[in-house]
């Protein structure tokens, strides 16, 4: 069984890759501090349809733009 210490490099090795995968797919990593209500409805969508945060928040961004 491995270490806390180990089990941390390990996690932090996995999430640099995944950072670097996903910058080389030309992704850009946000923080957004939300209200409880859209916390509570982004939930909701990511339970129904089982999509992501990530893909949750794109498909609506992407929504409002195209109705501007």
């Amino acid at each position: 069984m491995k270490t806390t210490k180990e089990r941390r490099e390990v996690d932090r090795k996995r999430q640099e890759k995944y950072r670097n995968k996903q910058t080389k797919l030309g992704k850009k990593t946000i923080t957004a501090t939300i209200s409880k209500e859209a916390y509570e409805a982004l939930y909701a969508i990511k339970n129904r349809t089982g999509e992501s945060n990530s893909s949750v928040v794109e498909r609506a961004l992407l929504s409002l733009n195209i109705h501007e």
